[in-house]
């Protein structure tokens, strides 16, 4: 067992609510995909770019910030809020699923920005693409550290800029995916036109849905803090599952310009829910958690994939999705949009005097999925 000994986060200073982005776009978006968006349950998101409703619409990037910066950021505001000495820090495990570069890894040039803050000595561990999950595998590995490191601390950091990777929206005219499968039965499509149009569908939810931010935590051993419990986890159950979610290197699509792009099947609320609950249910069976039903659980914190994955996920497992226990998933949604690896994280920093056990669960690509139990008693 390890504890959450402080945890900071850090945004861009640059925030763009849903109903700004529509309005600039809003002779571009059919009546149905506006809907669509905002069904999303994303009020808001922060970016890296200072223009980034002017990104979408074509215009070139400005961006004031990046992942390293954010995650340097959420370090440092750990730190303070710790008040304790960062000598003692001796792993830094550092996620993200958009780095600023491919090489160095996000823990070196993380590093590189904080001397005289973080020892150059300490050990570094980089884990990049590993989705939204990622959390409780970091929580994981620093536990592993401090088992043969007694008195040491671990850092453990997700910092993600997911707003420079969206595709601009280039086309005069973009739909919803109804009005699309109507216009291929009236109009026969051919099957790559009609992929193409359920892509760039794709693209524009995609661009309403995500958000920049990062979050640092800091884990150790100290009476009174909250503990780390079991911790589950579940990959590639069904062969076709590791497709669910994915990003190529270089993209076809000739408004991306050979950048990444990230690719949602529509299966995801399904087997996500799945995942979730397989992942939960074996927490709950485990013999050293402290508790044995989520009756007994007085918050969830589930990865913001969308207002409909969340949904889903509290049917399945059987919470009110108005209730005060998911409360924290639904606004870190609302206010910050997916933030991917950070998601959870957002909801640990942001708790408020919380009594009683915790779940924390995260899923993406992979597929795959975590769950794990804290302790805030």
């Amino acid at each position: 067992m390890i504890n959450l000994l402080a945890a900071a986060t850090s945004t861009p200073k640059h925030s763009f609510r849903t109903s700004e982005l529509v309005s600039a776009l809003r002779h571009k978006l059919s009546p149905e995909l506006i809907n669509t968006i905002n069904t999303l349950g994303v009020k808001q998101r922060y970016s890296t770019l200072s223009n980034y409703p002017d990104f979408l619409s074509g215009k070139p990037s400005r961006a004031t910030s990046s992942t390293t910066q954010l995650g340097v950021e959420a370090i440092r505001s750990c730190i303070e809020q710790w008040q304790g000495d960062p000598s003692r820090i001796g792993l830094l495990i550092a996620t993200t699923n958009t780095p600023d570069h491919m090489l160095p890894c996000l823990a070196s040039e993380v590093i590189g920005k904080t001397h005289g803050l973080l020892s150059r000595s300490l050990r570094t561990v980089s884990m990049q693409a590993q989705g939204c999950s990622v959390l409780l595998k970091s929580i994981e590995v620093a536990q592993w550290y401090l088992a043969v490191n007694p008195g040491r601390i671990a850092m453990v950091l997700m910092a993600e800029s997911h707003t420079p990777y969206v595709a601009p929206l280039l086309r005069n005219e973009y739909y919803g995916f109804r009005e699309l499968l109507q216009t291929r039965k009236d109009l026969s499509f051919n099957a790559n036109f009609f992929e193409q149009q359920r892509m760039d569908t794709t693209f524009v939810i995609q661009s309403m849905l995500f958000g920049d931010g990062a979050v640092a935590l800091l884990v150790g051993s100290e009476e009174g803090k909250p503990a780390f419990g079991p911790i589950s986890h579940l990959t590639n159950e069904e062969m076709e599952d590791v497709n669910l979610l994915t990003m190529t290197r270089v993209s076809s699509h000739p408004f991306l310009n050979g950048r990444p792009q990230y690719f949602m099947r529509s299966a995801v609320p399904a087997r996500g829910a799945h995942y979730a609950v397989s992942t939960v249910k074996k927490v709950l069976e485990h013999p050293d958690s402290p508790a044995s039903d989520l009756t007994q659980v007085d918050n969830c914190l589930i990865h913001t994939g969308s207002k409909k994955i969340l949904d889903g996920i509290c049917s399945q497992l059987e919470l009110d999705s108005d209730s005060a226990k998911v409360h924290g998933s639904y606004e870190v949604l609302k206010n910050y949009g997916n933030l991917s690896s950070a998601s959870t994280g957002f909801m640990l920093a942001e708790k408020n005097d919380w009594k009683g056990p915790a779940m924390v669960v995260g899923f993406g690509v992979g597929f795959t999925a975590s769950a794990g139990i804290m302790n805030y008693n």
